[in-house]
């Protein structure tokens, strides 16, 4: 029997994550525990344009990883870290940047997936005697041997066996893992290997039984099923650390806790984490190969023009010229005419005239420029020439706000100036709107109207096909991120956590390296706020910025000034250690304080969803776009019920209301705690408010704080101001702004 005879279906979503190759699950009805193995099937259709991002994706990730783990040690005296503990052989590229082999790279659908029985440890329920297998051809050529050493046949009894899996495996930060049995392992100097052996009673007796009667698993018994002698059950070594570090040890360089294996349930999360991302799937191809290298150049004249940097001086000559080719020399004349008469109200002394002749002349320019007679040329600051040529080595992918600024941008042409896709929730319609009267819509619309001014947001829509592209490629053990840490010597040593790829799957005659994809047009919430309303949140919590013009975007600054956030100059991290306990990062600027507005009201928003809706939080996530002071919240996976946040809106949308999600997102019950003033002491993120599941979250809830919406104590990452100072919120300072706006109107 191999391993392809068995195979199972599930969702695509489970089979590329809980299914994942690697991953230990049981059946329904918690029966059989198997773990996963790689098939191919289908191969995702895929332009070449998203399969170079999920590339770029994985490649990040592991220069990342790689970075995190081989600089995890930071107690001096330590050992340094081996590379090949940190990152699977197939990643590694002797010392250059690690890479995936793209020769046999497959982009696969997740329709199928292969399983064997794991593990094969099995327990009287009866007795507790315990017999293990290697694989399942082992458990076929043994099976007969089940009940040899059972204590009742010993005594000449009948043996009265009820066989049960056992449910815990011992596995490894480096991805590995052992059944619970009555191997162990040790590393022999003389032959510079591993040495197996099995437990043996002083007896002679190779029969244990297994004595689980305490909770804790260090204190679990091998019973001799003949003379009823104890001994300890044995701590397995993970095989390829102690492969690399058994010399060390030897030599007392190393440590045992680096190579010893731990016991947990194969149903505990520790057991297996998928590694995956994900990215949008947008067709236009205009703008994303702005992001290659040698398209610098394009590349910053597209920040300039979006976030309006500088309008270069165009010299009188040259309008003149450009006019009188496009035989409109009359104009010309007209404008020198405003010129003229400005220079002699100016000698006249008439300042109110010669204001007026300035503006006629402007007024003219513009008009020439909304024509594209006269094109502006943007100027390519030197704080944008240098935050351009250092994202392409430097920046994270998932936070990099040039990044985002060209995903934006065709976000833009693909979906949202696309009417069939979009629905402008300030004009609903079907689907997202319920049968009213003509005059229950109009004030329904009055009322979203009010409630998104009140929330600082400029544009919001409901967008019915948001392009996602969700894929795995590979998995750890004992910890998601690529660090770990243990105290069992009297220190603290931080492991690294090895990156694994999936096992190669065997299709079409080949083994490939499985990458499995998901891509579906989800529903989404597409949100933008008030740039004039952030402005003034951000001049009442202190917050400095310099335009580089003073009709630039807020965008063109949140670029210029991102590069800063770290001492190293590298923007955001790839984990935000720099966020998390005690911040070390320069927090109190412009990138760290926007963000998180942006990411706190996208979670504030998810909680909405879900409290409206009754969808669980696990089945939405977000997308964010920086400079663009946007986000998405969109639905997760593919499931059927993909129409669910349509209807969600539909369902919460009334004449007396307007929508209960908008309207739930400014209640203040909606901003408070469950766990109270302890939250709010400490900025206000925890799991009884704000966070989600980390799986769901962008940065797995780092940079979250309610203070940013309400107004209360500093985010906790804020270490330039005192601890108990209070922040401006965001909603607060949109209400005083849009008073004073309405009081201007009605003086008016």
């Amino acid at each position: 029997m191999t391993d392809e005879n068995f195979s199972m279906k599930r969702s695509r979503s489970q089979l590329a994550t809980i299914y994942a190759p690697g991953a230990f699950f049981t059946f329904e009805g918690g029966m059989g525990a198997c773990i996963a193995h790689p098939a191919a099937r289908i191969r995702a259709d895929l332009t070449d344009m998203l399969k170079n991002q999920i590339v770029d994706s994985i490649n990040e990730r592991v220069r990342n990883w790689e970075a995190q783990g081989l600089n995890c040690r930071r107690e001096g005296g330590q050992p340094p870290v081996d590379p090949e503990l940190v990152l699977d052989a197939q990643l590694r590229n002797d010392g250059a940047v690690p890479r995936l082999q793209g020769d046999r790279l497959a982009f696969l659908v997740p329709d199928v997936m292969n399983y064997v029985p794991e593990p094969l440890t099995f327990v009287c329920r009866r007795c507790g005697l315990m017999k293990d297998f290697r694989n399942v051809e082992d458990f076929e050529t043994r099976s007969g041997t089940l009940e040899d050493g059972c204590p009742l046949r010993i005594r000449n009894e009948q043996c009265q066996a009820n066989w049960e899996q056992l449910d815990v495996v011992q596995v490894h930060w480096s991805g590995g893992y052992q059944r619970i049995s009555t191997l162990y392992n040790r590393w022999d100097r003389d032959r510079q290997d591993i040495v197996w052996n099995r437990v043996q009673c002083h007896c002679g007796n190779p029969h244990f039984l297994l004595d689980r009667t305490s909770p804790t698993f260090s204190k679990w018994r091998l019973i001799c099923s003949a003379c009823n002698s104890a001994t300890e059950l044995p701590v397995v070594k993970d095989p390829a650390s102690l492969r690399a570090l058994g010399e060390g040890i030897a030599q007392g360089r190393n440590q045992l806790v680096e190579v010893n294996m731990e016991p947990v349930s194969y149903r505990a999360n520790s057991a297996y984490y998928v590694q995956g991302d994900r990215v949008l799937a947008l067709a236009n191809e205009d703008y994303f190969p702005l992001l290659l290298r040698g398209r610098t150049d394009d590349l910053k004249n597209f920040i300039a023009k979006s976030f309006s940097y500088p309008v270069l001086e165009i010299a009188e000559a040259d309008i003149e010229n450009t006019l009188r080719e496009k035989n409109r020399s009359q104009e010309w004349l007209s404008y020198r005419q405003y010129a003229e008469m400005a220079a002699m109200m100016k000698q006249a002394n008439r300042p109110d005239l010669a204001e007026a002749s300035v503006k006629a002349q402007q007024d003219q320019l513009d008009r020439w420029r909304a024509e594209g007679l006269i094109p502006d040329v943007y100027q390519r600051t030197p704080a944008l020439n240098q935050a351009v040529e250092i994202r392409g080595s430097e920046w994270n992918r998932k936070f990099d706000p040039i990044r985002q600024a060209i995903e934006h941008k065709t976000l833009e042409i693909d979906v949202l100036n696309d009417g069939s896709k979009v629905i402008n929730v300030k004009e609903p319609k079907e689907p997202i709107i319920p049968d009213m009267t003509a005059a229950e819509v109009d004030t329904t619309k009055r009322r979203i109207s009010d409630l998104l001014s009140m929330l600082g947001v400029e544009d919001m829509r409901l967008v019915r096909k948001f392009p996602v592209c969700e894929f795995t490629f590979g998995y750890s053990r004992v910890e998601s991120g690529p660090r770990v840490v243990r105290d069992k010597t009297g220190e603290a040593w931080e492991m690294p956590v090895k990156l694994n790829l999936f096992p190669r799957a065997y299709f079409h005659e080949e083994h490939v390296q499985p990458i499995y994809v998901m891509k579906q047009d989800n529903e989404a919430f597409y949100v933008r706020l008030d740039e004039s309303c952030v402005r003034a949140w951000l001049d009442a919590n202190g917050i400095a910025y310099t335009l580089p013009a003073p009709n630039s975007r807020l965008g063109a600054v949140l670029i210029d000034d991102y590069e800063t956030i770290n001492p190293g100059g590298h923007g955001f991290s790839s984990w935000l250690d720099e966020y998390r306990g005690n911040a070390t990062a320069d927090s109190r600027n412009l990138c760290s304080y926007v963000y998180t507005l942006l990411h706190t009201m996208s979670h504030q928003m998810m909680h909405a969803v879900a409290q409206v809706s009754g969808l669980e939080l696990g089945s939405l996530t977000e997308h964010i776009f920086l400079p663009d002071l946007a986000f998405v919240v969109y639905r997760r996976g593919t499931t059927m019920d993909l129409g669910y946040l349509s209807s969600a809106w539909r369902m919460a949308t009334n004449p007396t209301d307007g929508n209960l999600i908008l309207s739930s997102m400014l209640d203040p019950t909606s901003l408070r705690c469950g766990s109270g003033v302890l939250c709010d002491e400490r900025g206000g993120a925890c799991p009884d408010c704000i966070l989600i599941p980390e799986v769901c979250c962008i940065t797995r809830n780092n940079l979250l704080s309610r203070s940013v919406l309400r107004g209360m104590a500093k985010p906790h990452w804020d270490v330039a101001i005192p601890r108990d100072q209070s922040i401006e919120g965001y909603f607060e300072v949109v209400r005083i702004l849009r008073q004073g706006r309405q009081s201007r109107e009605a003086a008016e």
